[in-house]
C-alpha cells in the first residue's frame, strides 16, 4: 500500500531531497514551504504522515503541529519534526506540541526511511 507524506519546509532543496528519499522508498508525496501552505495541502489530501521543519516563515512548526492536533481529522497523523535545533529544550517543545518525532539535520536517508517505516505501522 502507498502512503502519502506532506513534507513542509521553507527550503526547495530540503523539500525536493526529502521527497526524492519518500518517493524512492514508495511513497507519495506533497509538498508545502511552511505551516500555512501545510494546512490547505492538509485540507486538500489525505496524508499518512507529516514531516515539517521547526523553523519557517509565516507558520513554524510548532505552530503547524498544535494546529493539527486541534482538528478532529488531522489529529491522529504522526508528524516528523525536523530541525538543525539540537537543544533539549527544542525537543521538549516539539514534543509538548505533539511531534510523534525530532530528528536532528542533515538526517540520513536511512535513518528517515526508517523512522518513516516505523511510524506508519
Amino acid at each position: 500500500m502507498k502512503h502519502r507524506i506532506l513534507v513542509v519546509d521553507d527550503s526547495l532543496t530540503i523539500r525536493n531531497l526529502l521527497s526524492m528519499v519518500l518517493r524512492q522508498n514508495g511513497h507519495d508525496v506533497v509538498t508545502a514551504g511552511d505551516g500555512l501552505e501545510g494546512l490547505q495541502q492538509l485540507a486538500a489530501h489525505r496524508v499518512d504522515l507529516i514531516i515539517s521543519d521547526l523553523n519557517m516563515p509565516r507558520m513554524d512548526g510548532l505552530s503547524f503541529i498544535k494546529k493539527i492536533r486541534q482538528n478532529d481529522s488531522t489529529s491522529a497523523i504522526p508528524v516528523i519534526l525536523l530541525s538543525t535545533e539540537k537543544a533539549s529544550r527544542d525537543i521538549d517543545n516539539a514534543m509538548d506540541a505533539g511531534a510523534s518525532k525530532y530528528l536532528v539535520k542533515p538526517v540520513l536517508p536511512a535513518v528517515l526511511a526508517a523512522e518513516v517505516k516505523k511510524l506508519l505501522r
